[in-house]
């Protein structure tokens, strides 16, 4: 399945700002982004104007993102939504190339 997360902080409390952009506190949050052996991370894109990076990530049941996502979900908003692979469907349907 692929699921598509936003995950949101405050300015406030975003460890970039408290303890700067090289810090153990931002690796540490940050550190979703490699994925593990459950969650294939396809694709991260921060936003870091507004504190907002979405990502596309592969696995084969929600409980596994949430268990990835854990430590993001003190720090703020986080969306994860399931979402169906599009060109896949118009492939498996036969209308890919007509």
């Amino acid at each position: 399945m692929l699921f598509h997360v936003v995950a949101k902080h405050d300015y406030e409390t975003c460890p970039g700002v408290l303890y700067g952009p090289e810090s153990d506190e931002v690796n540490e949050l940050t550190k979703w982004i490699e994925g593990d052996e459950n969650v294939n991370v396809l694709g991260v894109w921060a936003y870091n104007v507004s504190h907002t990076t979405y990502a596309v990530l592969e696995a084969s049941d929600m409980k596994y993102v949430t268990a990835l996502m854990r430590p993001q979900m003190g720090k703020g908003d986080i969306q994860v939504l399931p979402v169906m692979d599009g060109i896949a469907m118009r492939k498996e349907r036969g209308h890919w190339g007509k």
